[in-house]
């Protein structure tokens, strides 16, 4: 079964740029402490476009293993200003990620939803990894939060 995740956060911003700034994967380890880096083709993603990004977790923190994987996405679902959803293959898994923004021009709701499970021997970790991934997800929202009102 699946684990799904959602934070939201109330951003002291306008839609427009939260969105601009969230669609750009290369961007997310500036705010991401799992995202180490991200390469597209293209500046900006629509729907059917692909990127890669390599992700880092540590389930057991603050002890090893830290788990690395190349992560290959494709943009399912894109509404400017409004909401983005993206499809991402681990390898011994996969994962959804989708952003939702309501604003009123001058704050941003922004609710990020984490959708993922993982296969065997991966699997074995799942209840640290959910626990792990609930923690940096909110440091995830409040690191975003402070850089895009700064």
């Amino acid at each position: 079964m699946p684990v799904i995740l959602k934070n939201s956060i109330l951003i002291a911003a306008p839609c427009q740029p939260v969105f601009d700034y969230v669609t750009q994967p290369w961007r997310w380890h500036e705010w991401h402490p799992n995202s180490l880096s991200a390469r597209a083709e293209v500046d900006r993603l629509q729907v059917g476009d692909h990127f890669d990004e390599v992700i880092e977790v540590q389930p057991l923190a603050p002890l090893p293993p830290r788990l690395q994987r190349q992560t290959h996405y494709v943009v399912e679902a894109s509404e400017p200003h409004q909401h983005w959803q993206v499809r991402g293959d681990t390898g011994d898994g996969w994962l959804v990620i989708r952003y939702d923004l309501t604003g009123d021009g001058h704050q941003t709701r922004f609710e990020r939803t984490l959708t993922f499970d993982v296969r065997w021997p991966t699997r074995l970790l799942l209840p640290a990894l959910k626990r792990q991934m609930r923690r940096t997800s909110g440091i995830a929202l409040g690191n975003l939060k402070v850089k895009l009102e700064s």
